[in-house]
């Protein structure tokens, strides 16, 4: 089984082209949404992965939720690794994995690392598709090396673009609060047609709708800006610059 959390469709993409490599099946976290206590199974010499964005040079928070909460059983001759997907860098998010699954009595065998576009738009343009495109293609061919690795249960950490981890968890600590509050998002009621998809799809539970404009009912999210990305009118905007540098899922 292999385990992700996407807000954008990145981290989707990799764990079902990797599945697909090894005949294997890949799992939205979401779809334990609501679970207390899910429990992960995997077969004598079988294979566990998570997938995750970086967020901050860490790890999102509902995947966070979800390892701390869930319960594995893993054995020892399992195949286990990690994998993020990331813009700029890296940071440290695999690890934080590891840690978390240490805690669950899981022991990781490797670390992998694809760059993809970074989805944080109030601070990275996405609008030039050109761009874009060009490093999706890229990202195909790192998927593909990684699911090779994966198949030959290859070893170790082969993240590319890490930083130190004081400074990952330095930045983590600091810097994902304020990538998580609500408080930065607007919306343009005239373009809103009330469709509610940002409500149904936010993974945080943030969003309500009120009078058919979404309106955010928590001080934090979980910063993965699904909501404005998914928007069919573009009438979400958390900033300034995110209308002009675009919409992003992953094609």
């Amino acid at each position: 089984m292999i385990l992700y959390f996407s807000a954008e469709g990145n981290s989707r993409y990799v764990a079902e082209r990797i599945a697909e490599h090894l005949g294997d099946v890949a799992v939205s976290i979401e779809a334990f949404k609501g679970e207390t206590n899910p429990h992960i199974a995997v077969e004598e010499g079988g294979c566990l992965g998570f997938i995750a964005p970086t967020y901050c040079w860490g790890l999102p928070t509902p995947a966070v939720d979800f390892l701390k909460r869930a319960t594995f059983e893993v054995p020892a001759n399992a195949y286990v690794f990690t994998a993020t997907t990331f813009g700029t860098t890296a940071g440290q998010t695999t690890r934080f994995a590891v840690n978390l699954l240490h805690e669950r009595g899981v022991e990781t065998t490797a670390q992998y690392g694809v760059q993809m576009p970074d989805t944080w738009t109030p601070m990275f343009d996405l609008s030039d598709t050109e761009k874009v495109a060009a490093i999706n293609a890229r990202a195909d061919e790192q998927i593909d090396e990684c699911a090779q690795m994966i198949a030959n249960r290859a070893m170790g950490n082969h993240v590319r673009r890490a930083v130190p981890m004081f400074a990952a968890k330095l930045y983590y600590r600091f810097g994902l609060p304020a990538c998580q509050d609500t408080s930065k998002f607007s919306v343009d009621a005239n373009a809103c047609v009330g469709c509610g998809l940002c409500a149904k799809r936010c993974p945080a539970d943030a969003i309500k709708m009120h009078d058919g404009v979404p309106t955010w009912n928590k001080p934090e999210c979980a910063a993965c800006l699904r909501c404005l990305h998914s928007c069919p009118k573009g009438a979400i905007q958390r900033g300034p610059k995110t209308r002009a540098h675009g919409q992003y899922l992953h094609p």
